[in-house]
Formats: structure tokens, sequence, C-alpha cells
């Protein structure tokens, strides 16, 4: 009779000794062409060393045995370990390139990660994305959105793909590098600034600090050159530009039920030195032409760190600051969990362990979607089942509908808490700070 020792999902491994384990997750992700099955590594043990946990998604081939998963991540996350105990740390938007040694063929970019069903991920975690060298250079030069919104828009997964795939074929950047205006014009990139069109106003966000990331960048041009600044996706946006060379206009990927009403774009570009000021969609992003004096002030503002506002022909533009303030797990602090099933029911349904997991994992959506934007209190009701679980929200303060509809999406999108039969439903009350 064979012996052999079955796989229990998920599998927990440890990678550093005492310092860092990873859990790998057996899973499918829905997708436009079906359930895509795979392997999702989680690391637990790096923010200890103040480095974002990171997960890394591996579609799994049709012909490979569900627990044959390549160790390749394993020691990825061990030589993350390393380097971050070097002061060596990766954060959104960053790039790992191998050189002749790839990566699974690939090199890496880094960028805060989306809510994967039936895998619960930590605080601040980033997602590590197989990227080619084409699709590398095109990070480099024209900010990360830019290539993620052509991942989503090639896979109709929005805002990108969660998964990786060692057979996709990369990209193709040729024409984009010719033709593109951000390759024509000075550019600062940023991973803290979004930029956004909502009711015909484009409206750029960034994290107030004390000193302006391209301060330095603007003393050195000319009054009259033309500038952009690359921009990160918006967690708050319900759709984002696309752009490949030869399309006939413009063109957004958005999620299922979207209407595309706050759209966030890869950049913003500022032509200084017209007759008048008005803004338009281009490309993947936002050109706003702007009068001498209109650029004046807009250049002020981006030095000097305060808000602005321009009105003109075609769209409006403002230029806001967020609280310099890092968000973190006690910007979004959990202030009670109300139980709605009794705790004998609750207790033959569910375990505490897994409720306490699923409303750290609320917390983490309100941190993206609403924290560091407005103060504010919420309110989430959940009613679960073995089926999944609905959600009712409630908010205190001045959140906007958009900012409150993305953290709905989010708290939908987590994954189901394993409940055995019947239901199982609490309240949980969250205070935000800006």
């Amino acid at each position: 009779m064979p012996w052999w020792k079955k796989t229990v999902w998920p599998a927990e491994l440890e990678v550093v000794a005492g310092k860092v384990s990873v859990r790998v997750y057996l899973h499918d992700i829905d997708s436009s062409n079906g359930p895509i099955s795979c392997w999702s590594y989680v690391s637990h043990g790096l923010a200890a060393m103040d480095q974002s946990e990171i997960v890394f998604t591996l579609r799994r081939d049709p012909d490979e045995p569900s627990d044959a998963y390549p160790h390749d991540p394993l020691h990825l996350l061990a030589t993350i370990y390393r380097l971050a105990d070097d002061g060596q740390r990766v954060g959104p938007g960053d790039v790992t390139e191998f050189g002749d040694r790839s990566f699974l063929g690939h090199h890496l970019l880094y960028v805060e990660a989306q809510p994967l069903d039936q895998v619960p991920l930590p605080p601040s975690c980033l997602a590590a994305l197989l990227v080619t060298a084409d699709e590398l250079r095109a990070v480099r030069e024209f900010g990360a959105t830019r290539v993620l919104a052509r991942m989503g828009h090639a896979s109709h997964h929005y805002p990108f793909p969660p998964w990786v795939d060692r057979r996709r074929p990369g990209l193709r950047f040729e024409r984009v590098f010719e033709d593109s205006v951000l390759s024509k014009i000075p550019c600062a990139v940023q991973p803290d600034v979004c930029a956004v069109v909502e009711d015909n106003r484009i409206v750029v966000s960034a994290l107030r600090g004390s000193q302006p990331p391209w301060r330095d960048r603007l003393a050195d041009l000319p009054d009259e050159s033309p500038f952009a600044l690359l921009t990160a996706l918006d967690p708050a946006a319900n759709g984002c530009l696309v752009w490949v060379p030869g399309q006939s206009g413009p063109e957004a990927i958005t999620p299922p039920g979207s209407d595309g009403s706050r759209l966030c774009g890869c950049f913003v570009a500022f032509l200084p030195e017209q007759p008048e000021s008005g803004g338009r969609l281009f490309e993947d992003g936002f050109v706003m032409e702007l009068t001498a004096d209109s650029w004046k002030d807009v250049r002020s503002a981006l030095t000097a760190g305060r808000e602005v506002s321009v009105a003109g022909g075609g769209m409006s533009f403002a230029l806001t600051w967020r609280s310099q303030e890092k968000v973190t797990a006690d910007t979004v602090a959990i202030k009670q969990v109300r139980l709605l099933t009794s705790e004998h029911e609750m207790a033959s349904r569910c375990s505490v362990d897994d409720v306490a997991a699923f409303c750290q994992e609320v917390q983490r959506c309100a941190k993206r979607t609403v924290g560091g934007r407005e103060a504010a209190e919420l309110l989430i009701r959940v009613r679960c089942t073995p089926e999944g679980h609905d959600v009712d929200l409630a908010s205190r303060g001045d959140v906007s509908q958009p900012v409150m509809q993305a953290f709905y999406e989010a708290v939908q999108q987590l994954a189901t808490l394993p409940v055995r039969d019947g239901e199982v439903s609490f309240e949980i009350e969250l205070t935000v700070s800006a």
C-alpha cells in the first residue's frame, strides 16, 4: 500500500529560520476567460524589517500537479528579507532587474496588492509582478501605471491582473517609446501622486512632505518648459485610462458595473505659454494647457506644497494635498466589533481567529481606500454564509461617495469567511484619521 503525505492548504513553510515564513494558497481567480488556477505565496515576517509583506500569485499550468508549486518564490522572499536587513527595501513602483539571471524568465515590478478571494493578505501588502525587459523599460520611462493599465487591458481584468503567467508574451512598447508625448517632455514620478477626472475637472492629489519630490526637477527647467507628473493608480477611481498608439479615441478599463465617472490617468502634463487655459484627455492621461500666469501659479503651488485651482475651457484643474502622515493601521483603527449572532451559534459555525482575520482585512480595505483622505467613523455590517458575504455601510464624516464605493467594492471582494453552516453576522466600527 503506497504512503504519501497530502498537502494541507495553505501550506506553511519557513524560509528564514525564526524570521520569515510563507503561506502558499491553492485557489482560483475569476477572469473573463473563466477560473484561473493559481498558487499565492504570502510572506509573514518582512514587516519586522520595515519592509511591506509581499504576495506573489503564480498561474498554475494545466499539467502541473496542485502540490508541485515552484520554490523560486520562496527563495525570492528570503532574498528580500536579507536585502531589507541590509537597508534595501522595495515599495510601490519599484523594480528588481535580474540581468542575465532572470526570475522565472522575467524581472519584477512591485505594486500595491489587490484583494484576492480566498487569500487573506497582510496590511500594506505589495504584489510582485513579472515584467519583460521591454515592460521594465516602459516602467522606468513612463511610470508603472501605464504598464499596469496595458496589462489590465490585455487581460480584461481591472485594474491589472493580480496573477503572473510565466508563459505570457510581453506587451509591445516600441511605438509608445517613439510616439508618446512623455518621450518628448521632462517627467517626474512619485508613487504617492494620483490624477483623476471627475465632473469635467482634473484633480491631482499629492502627499504633503517637507519638500515636494519634483522641486529640484522644476528648478532646473526654464519657465516656459512643459512638464509631466507620472501618477499612480487611485484606489478610489472606478476606471483607468489606457492607450495604445493608433487607437481612434480615449479608452479606459473599468471594473464590472462601473459607470466610469471617476477615471484615473497615468500622467498629467502641463503645457505653459498657451493663449488660454484648459484641460483634456490625451493618450492615457491628461494635458493641461496653461497661460503664462496660470502656469506660474501652478508651478509655485507644486513647489510650495499649496493648493491651487485653474478654470478654463475644456476641463478645469485642481491641485490638492494629503496629510504627510503615512497611512498605517493606526490611522484606521477598529473601535469595536459587535456580534449580531450569539456566541454559542458563532462558535459552532466558524472560528474566532477567522473572524478576527476577516475584521483585519476589512481594516486593511479601509486603510487603502479611505485612510489618509478624510477623518470619519465607519460602520460595516457583515452577514456571512458558506456562499459568501453581504455588506452594508454607513459613515459619519465627510467621506465622498466614490471613496465609499471603492471601500464597499474592496470589502465585497475579500475572501469569504469560512462558515460551516447557517450565517454569522457582526458589525465593525472603524475610526479613520485624515
